[in-house]
């Protein structure tokens, strides 16, 4: 994925008319492209499983919440795939068990919780590029809480037609991003890339052994 963002940022400054830097080119590219991967592939197997429609609703809101809050990252693209679509999959089967009689108070809670949380915790930023400017933290909990509020009224609006399915997927995703962006929530995502750096080594060891 880094070579072929680098590939295509390179023919992308080459051919412009004006002057680009091409790692910033480089670095956007890299994590549209690693994005758009990744939604495929958990597209894919939610598809196979017979839950995309529940999977991408919940991609699609926690993804989009995520813009503006932030969240933990694993170290490398690979690890970060793996967890996303263990995560997402897994959530798809969940929210098909989860009761719709209590659809207000889901709603509800969810809100003060998303509110307390966007208030102490956001933005969750990357340790590479952590955020200290008060302007930008300040302008980011504003966008988070619009997000939010967005939501919040595609649910309300999906409850007065009835679409149980699309509240509860919507407010899975929302939790599940509101989780990772917890301390425990952080600490959940570092265990989940650190057990899975083991399991590369392993393999790794496994292969050098055989040859």
């Amino acid at each position: 994925m880094n070579l072929l963002a680098q590939k295509l940022a390179h023919l992308l400054v080459e051919n412009a008319d004006d002057t680009f830097f091409e790692d910033e080119i480089r670095y956007g590219l890299e994590i549209v492209l690693g994005a758009l991967l990744q939604i495929v592939l958990i597209a894919l197997a939610a598809m196979l499983l017979g839950i995309v429609k529940e999977v991408l609703v919940i991609v699609c809101s926690a993804a989009l919440y995520r813009r503006s809050t932030g969240g933990p990252h694993c170290k490398t693209f690979v690890r970060c795939t793996v967890t996303s679509l263990i995560i997402f999959v897994s959530m798809g089967f969940i929210v098909k068990f989860i009761p719709v009689y209590y659809l207000p108070v889901y709603i509800t809670c969810l809100a003060i919780f998303s509110v307390l949380v966007i208030h102490f915790y956001v933005p969750v930023d990357n340790p590479i590029n952590i955020i200290n400017d008060k302007s930008i933290i300040r302008k980011l909990k504003r966008q988070s809480y619009l997000v939010l509020l967005l939501f919040l009224l595609i649910t309300i609006t999906s409850y007065v037609l009835s679409q149980e399915m699309i509240i509860i997927t919507i407010l899975t995703g929302l939790l599940w991003q509101n989780f990772t962006l917890l301390p425990w929530g952080q600490a959940f995502i570092r265990s989940l890339d650190l057990l899975f750096e083991r399991i590369e080594g392993l393999l790794k060891r496994k292969e050098v052994m055989k040859c």
